[in-house]
């Protein structure tokens, strides 16, 4: 069996760590970005994302079900049961492809390479 070449950890292809490291060096310990509204929209919403990435895979969605499904649009597991690691996997690689975007928009807001 072949392994992959890239993984995604917590919905972040890890091909695209360095870009994820300088971002995260431009966010702030707490609150939003400064000119979240202006200059800064795309890096408040790799934030925002970031966040809700974190209730996902750390808290099964118990915190932000509901602000998550506003700001991706879906909710990718069903917690009335037992998610199994092999969906755990899916949903991982699912929302990589959702937080590529989102990366590439705040690096090249932010003048990243």
């Amino acid at each position: 069996m072949q392994l992959e070449l890239f993984t995604n950890s917590w919905g972040i292809h890890s091909g695209f760590k360095y870009l994820v490291d300088q971002l995260n060096d431009k966010l702030p310990l707490m609150g939003k970005v400064e000119k979240s509204r202006s200059s800064n929209k795309q890096l408040d919403k790799f934030r925002r994302a970031q966040n809700l990435l974190h209730d996902l895979f750390n808290n099964a969605l118990m915190n932000r079900r509901s602000e998550f499904k506003v700001f991706f649009g879906f909710v990718p597991i069903n917690t009335n049961g037992n998610v199994s690691a092999q969906r755990w996997d899916q949903v991982e690689n699912e929302m990589s492809e959702h937080m590529i975007k989102i990366i590439f928009d705040a690096a090249s807001e932010q003048g990243l390479k």
